[in-house]
């Protein structure tokens, strides 16, 4: 009897609400605002940008959420513009340079070191999976005959290796922030091929990781004089994902990029526009980001592959013909943020605050109790468990299978206040639903994961 209440408050604990948020204007870079490329937020407070030269090299630190900034530059040449970037932490980090250099630093940005030298290349972007294997992507040395800079580390980003069977270019390049993954073997990047009134370009994917085998799917699109980029891409399950283009092509495919086929575009959406970057939530039922820009920048999000759209408003400082947001990146599906760029150069963040959002008092507590949704989601085979404690109190955190089995205890202990982060690595479990269920000080909550190997 005990078995089945609690799997039937399981499966009530599943059903999914709809939620609304608020896009809000944070802040702009010190000093010459640059246009911002590349973004990387490691929590709420906790945010590196990668940014364009404006005489100097800009790579830019916050550590109280983009409230404020200080520029982290030591030992990069000068004048670089800097793409693609990855940070563990306020102090380790990673970032790519307009020519294919990757530099890192131990010491929050005071000193950084060059750990991969390269000429006529181009980063696109940097991801670490964990704190040892990451993973590289970056424009072939030349634009056709050469492979694309397809790369790996295996220790923390202090060398990188070209993966021996990187795709060939042929009139193409990569595309800054194109790319997505659900973990290190199943990618996707995007290109964008060069050739004037293009109506095609090629869509790259792995099952088997970076050092794997490499396919891709040319998929039509509408060109103009400097060709066609799929330059957005989201995906929410090994199945599920959208592309877009920048002739504003917007297409889903639900067989893992096999094959994909256009949607409907959202309503109020006309005239000559471009796709400028996507965000996915992972999951079943996760949701994606379109960014787009025309007549004005547009965000958009859909929770069905495009079957239907939402519009979500962005701050004033965000809309216009000569901006557009660049890059999107959720913590959860209720914190999250996005950096502007455009041909004003006048980088900007952005911040999404859902109704689901764990808030803070001014000593920076949680004011209720929370329990988020892990991220990944789906994952293989860790992933990250967060949840807000107002109070400091004895904490149990465990997980169950899909028959209310207790498969493993992950927290059960005294815990401070605050807002909690627990690492999740379910390698001994089968792929499969399981739930995890928090009980803290009367509180308790109920979410569902999802085991995908």
């Amino acid at each position: 009897m005990k078995k089945l209440l609690l799997i039937l408050f399981l499966l009530i604990s599943t059903i999914t609400y709809s939620q609304t948020g608020t896009w809000t204007f944070v802040s702009r870079l010190p000093g010459t605002n640059p246009s911002i490329n590349s973004f990387y937020a490691v929590d709420a407070n906790t945010i590196w940008v990668a940014a364009a030269a404006s005489g100097t090299s800009n790579v830019y630190l916050s550590t109280n959420g983009g409230l404020n900034w200080v520029l982290r530059n030591g030992g990069i040449e000068a004048a670089k513009d800097m793409y693609g970037i990855f940070a563990f932490d306020a102090n380790t980090a990673l970032v790519g340079s307009g020519d294919g250099d990757i530099y890192k630093t131990t010491n929050g940005g005071l000193n950084w070191t060059k750990v991969l030298d390269l000429t006529n290349s181009f980063t696109d972007g940097i991801y670490m999976f964990n704190t040892n294997y990451g993973i590289y992507y970056a424009d072939p040395t030349s634009q056709s005959g050469q492979p694309y800079q397809f790369r790996i580390t295996t220790n923390g980003g202090n060398n990188w290796i070209l993966a021996p069977n990187a795709p060939t270019s042929s009139t193409e390049f990569g595309v800054i922030n194109a790319w997505d993954w659900i973990d290190s073997s199943h990618v996707w990047i995007g290109s964008a091929n060069t050739t004037a009134s293009s109506t095609s370009a090629k869509v790259y994917r792995t099952t088997t990781g970076f050092f794997g085998s490499w396919l891709n799917t040319s998929v039509t699109g509408t060109g103009g004089s400097s060709g066609c980029y799929y330059q957005a891409i989201a995906f929410t399950t090994l199945l599920n994902g959208m592309i877009g283009s920048s002739g504003g092509d917007v297409k889903k495919t639900t067989d893992g990029g096999v094959t994909y086929s256009a949607v409907t575009l959202p309503s109020g959406l006309t005239g000559s526009f471009a796709v400028i970057t996507m965000n996915s939530i992972k999951g079943a039922n996760g949701t994606i980001r379109m960014s787009t820009q025309g007549d004005t920048s547009r965000l958009f999000k859909t929770t069905n592959l495009g079957t239907t759209w939402v519009r979500e408003f962005l701050p004033t400082q965000a809309i216009d013909s000569s901006r557009q947001v660049q890059h999107i990146q959720f913590l959860n599906d209720g914190i999250g943020f996005a950096i502007l760029g455009g041909t004003d150069a006048r980088g900007g963040l952005i911040k999404y605050t859902g109704t689901n959002a764990i808030s803070n008092n001014n000593n920076g507590v949680p004011t209720e109790f929370k329990l988020e949704q892990n991220f990944p989601n789906p994952f293989n085979p860790s992933t990250t468990i967060r949840f807000a404690l107002p109070k400091t109190g004895f904490v149990t955190l465990k997980v169950y299978d899909a028959i209310g089995k207790e498969v493993e205890t992950l927290v059960s202990e005294n815990m401070n206040a605050g807002l909690q982060e627990i690492s999740y690595d379910a390698s001994k479990l089968n792929s499969g639903i399981y739930f995890y269920r928090i009980y803290a000080n009367g509180f308790t909550d109920t979410k569902k994961m999802v085991l995908v190997k």
